[in-house]
């Protein structure tokens, strides 16, 4: 394979995903998969789930950054639920990677004290199959659940074969959907949220890709965006109204 089909593929996927893929390391990632025997797609194809795969990162843990999970419980859905009416509120967990984010909403609800008036709907997308598949398995590593809680753990996951399986009771309060965040078609399917937490996603993009997320979550978002540390907060600054946290910074509209 020649360099320049390469780096013509490197460009493609960086088009279609938004993600920059501009290093060394991402061009010998490429090779590697077509010198292995990797498709390479014509134009007119989309591009192959092996190679979306191949190109994002999935590093997340249950209870991850958790002092943003206590401010969602203690203070963002109780003022949602004070707005009343019967329409659930919704919530977006995108990426969403394996599930280990939207679980541990989940879970917080599932252990809350105070049960809320309205229902509230889980909704994990990313872009990679691979991974909304084993979000749906709901299969983990001891490194996966090593923030939670013993006594929840052996509450609401099962132990088989070396690995945490969580329960239907848990899985059922999360609908996993696989698409791009930057496809208008995606958000016509999903509709609009009252919460949005996507953490540390922007890192992968450029200044106008971030901005044209940043504008895809407020046309669809009646509530808070939460983001992650490494996240571009300069646009969410421009385009949502930033409240003073615990470790950082919250959004709403």
């Amino acid at each position: 394979m020649s360099e320049t089909m390469i780096r013509m593929l490197l460009e493609r996927i960086q088009h279609e995903t938004g993600i920059i893929l501009s290093r060394q390391t991402d061009y010998d990632r490429i090779k590697r998969y077509l010198d292995n025997g990797g498709e390479m797609p014509l134009t007119s194809q989309p591009l192959p789930v092996s190679l979306i795969n191949l190109v994002t990162t999935n590093e997340t843990y249950f209870e991850r950054e958790a002092h943003h999970f206590n401010r969602l419980m203690d203070e963002i859905l109780p003022k949602l639920d004070s707005r009343g009416g019967t329409k659930p509120i919704r919530i977006l967990s995108a990426p969403c990677s394996s599930g280990e984010e939207s679980y541990t909403i989940a879970l917080r609800l599932l252990q809350a004290s105070k049960q809320f008036s309205r229902p509230i709907e889980i909704v994990g997308v990313d872009i990679s199959e691979e991974m909304i598949s084993k979000a749906r398995k709901g299969i983990y590593s001891g490194r996966s659940v090593h923030a939670i809680d013993k006594e929840v753990l052996n509450r609401f996951f099962v132990f088989e074969e070396g690995h945490y399986r969580v329960l239907p009771l848990v899985q059922e309060n999360v609908r996993f959907v696989s698409g791009n965040v930057f496809d208008a078609a995606l958000w016509k399917e999903l509709g609009s949220f009252d919460v949005i937490f996507s953490r540390n996603m922007m890192i992968y993009f450029d200044s106008v890709k971030n901005r044209e997320l940043l504008n895809r979550f407020r046309e669809h978002l009646n509530g808070y965006l939460i983001l992650g540390h490494a996240d571009d907060h300069r646009n969410a600054k421009d385009l949502f109204t930033p409240e003073r946290i615990e470790r950082g910074v919250i959004y709403h509209t």
